[in-house]
């Protein structure tokens, strides 16, 4: 991850669309943002006032927008959360709340640290317990309970019964993710 440009940059060549796949539209650049008089010719008679950005895939198969300003390349969540909010969160992350990652309406969108933003994802589809932090331990022949804060696991028990387990793992997570808890609420499994 990188800085983005100067807001004042951005502000001057992005503009916030609902409308827009990626929530931003390219507006007409003035010629300081191009290196040549050909470069700032083509980009406004082809991008201005065009949805910006386009879909992508991040690194763990999460479909994206991504947009490319000068020949680099920045998540456009990232840009809508500058353009809302008047400043670059670098070096945190951008999180979505509703954690779909192409919904980058810019009230869906927070300041995150990594631990924060990889608590606020769905359950992973290896996930053969149903429930989050929850795997079934051969050994013991128990339920285990386990959740991650800041690059640590933390062990909090074995339990006969699957509820019992993912009880556990729900009050940890809302005492150690707050707002970032993915669990709105206990669901027990029958």
């Amino acid at each position: 991850m990188q800085p983005l440009p100067p807001i004042i940059f951005l502000k001057e060549a992005l503009e916030i669309d609902i409308k827009s796949p990626s929530f931003l539209r390219w507006k007409n650049r003035p010629r300081n943002h191009f290196a040549t008089n050909r470069g700032f010719g083509i980009s406004n008679t082809r991008d201005a006032g065009m949805p910006a950005g386009s879909f992508a895939y991040s690194g763990d198969k999460m479909p994206m927008f991504k947009v490319k300003i000068n020949q680099r390349v920045y998540l456009a969540h990232r840009i809508v959360f500058a353009l809302f909010s008047g400043n670059d969160p670098f070096p945190l992350e951008v999180d979505h709340k509703d954690r779909n990652p192409l919904n980058n309406h810019p009230e869906n969108l927070r300041v995150a640290t990594r631990s924060e933003n990889a608590s606020n994802k769905e359950i992973q589809s290896n996930n053969k317990s149903g429930q989050r932090g929850v795997t079934w331990c051969k050994r013991t022949s128990k339920w285990m309970a386990q959740i991650g804060k800041n690059n640590k696991t933390l062990f909090l028990g074995r339990f006969d019964l699957i509820n019992d387990a993912a009880e556990a793992r729900f009050t940890a997570e809302k005492e150690l993710h707050g707002e970032f808890s993915t669990s709105m609420h206990f669901q027990a499994t029958t």
